[in-house]
């Protein structure tokens, strides 16, 4: 049976857990990765994971919205440029996050094959739970852009669902070839922009 574990040395062990699985995740992606080597990583026994998480897929999702959080903070400290068009400075907003995403090796690996085994494994509470943070991001980012004088002309389900739609071509980087991917993030950036604000 697993020893009892302090407050301190739980959140001590938590957070070693996400730093050293993000390692392992960037290195070997979401399915070679085991829980024996998560548990050792931390010097933890494998019985000792599972009190922690129900499984390796659900540390790499806390990992992954980990990730996510630091990408929308940047989103939503975005110095809005005071001579551009609204268009322009919505285009630069989501391009900005987007292209971003390329800086965190996991992030960038993560395809449609890690997408679709994820949603498998995952329960779906814990994906609906999911999906409340994407909505609330939205809502983060219409109150953000709003604040700077930008008029948003589409329903805030729509404006989620098109961030959405962004994030699953990223899915595609594989099929798209990087070039072309960042080809086509740019064109559609812009005219998810212009939806947005009505142009």
């Amino acid at each position: 049976m697993p020893k009892a574990f302090s407050v301190h040395e739980k959140e001590t062990i938590r957070s070693q857990m996400r730093e050293k699985g993000k390692r392992l995740f960037e290195k070997q992606g979401l399915k070679k990765t085991s829980v024996d080597e998560l548990a050792e990583a931390v010097g933890i026994s494998k019985g000792a994971f599972y009190l922690f998480y129900d499984s390796k897929e659900e540390l790499f999702l806390e990992v992954l919205e980990q990730l996510e959080t630091e990408l929308q903070t940047g989103i939503l400290q975005f110095t809005i440029q005071p001579n551009a068009d609204s268009r322009k400075n919505v285009t630069k907003m989501l391009k900005s996050f987007l292209l971003s995403w390329d800086t965190y090796p996991l992030l960038k690996s993560f395809g449609k094959s890690d997408f679709e085994y994820l949603a498998r494994k995952i329960p779906p509470q814990r994906i609906q739970q999911h999906v409340q943070r994407d909505n609330d991001f939205t809502s983060d980012f219409i109150r953000k852009i709003k604040r700077e004088g930008i008029t948003v002309k589409a329903s805030p389900r729509v404006v989620s669902n098109l961030i959405k739609s962004l994030f699953f071509i990223s899915l595609h980087r594989d099929d798209l070839g990087d070039s072309e991917y960042e080809e086509s993030i740019n064109v559609l950036a812009e005219l998810v922009a212009g939806y947005i604000v009505g142009e």
